[in-house]
């Protein structure tokens, strides 16, 4: 099953790059809010939760979910796992489950920059920028070479509070919105486990 549109889509495209925010829920779960001036009660567009898995027939690790609307009653995005101290990688898109290796590579020599390929969706990141406060500032390319995101996480040696995270989508990237957002997240956590 290949996801395409988020169902928060807009009936019309967007004219500009609109940036959405991910504001913290609890201690495992975030939202993802849309631009003030798109939605003024700032509904979630995604709901994003991490739970440790204790499985003992696996090496510990994070599963993170990434879930349609403002609760864990919405309409399943995709998930990942990633082990904490070996190789172990899952990546669940819809009701299709792989190894992480089969949907992200690096891409070239960097250990910042990567592929995410799906189906026909491809998706390179670029994160060798580094913004003056030091987060790292990732740029999502179509596979034209378009920019269709950036996604800008905290700084990982920053002193709290930490600035909250953004993804800002260009009007080519919202039919991609649910692969953007996943890809993203998958990004991070690889170089945060890298780090």
């Amino acid at each position: 099953m290949l996801i395409r549109e988020s169902s928060y889509a807009l009936s019309e495209r967007p004219t500009r790059p609109r940036m959405y925010t991910f504001s913290s829920w609890s201690n495992n779960s975030m939202f993802l809010l849309p631009p003030r001036d798109v939605d003024r009660t700032l509904t979630p567009v995604y709901n994003i939760s991490t739970a440790l898995n204790l499985n003992p027939f696996v090496p510990l690790s994070y599963v993170t979910t990434v879930k349609r609307g403002f609760d864990e009653e919405g309409n399943l995005v995709g998930e990942f796992e990633l082990a904490i101290m070996h190789s172990r990688a899952i990546v669940r898109i819809g009701n299709h489950s792989t190894r992480m290796s089969n949907i992200l590579k690096k891409d070239g020599y960097s250990p910042r920059k990567f592929l995410w390929q799906y189906g026909d969706i491809e998706l390179r990141w670029d994160c060798r920028t580094t913004l003056d406060d030091g987060s790292p500032m990732c740029i999502c390319s179509d596979n034209r070479s378009h920019q269709i995101a950036s996604f800008v996480p905290p700084p990982l040696d920053a002193s709290p509070p930490l600035p909250a995270a953004t993804l800002t989508v260009f009007p080519d990237g919202h039919e991609l919105f649910d692969h953007i957002l996943l890809s993203a997240l998958v990004v991070e956590r690889k170089i945060t486990l890298s780090f």
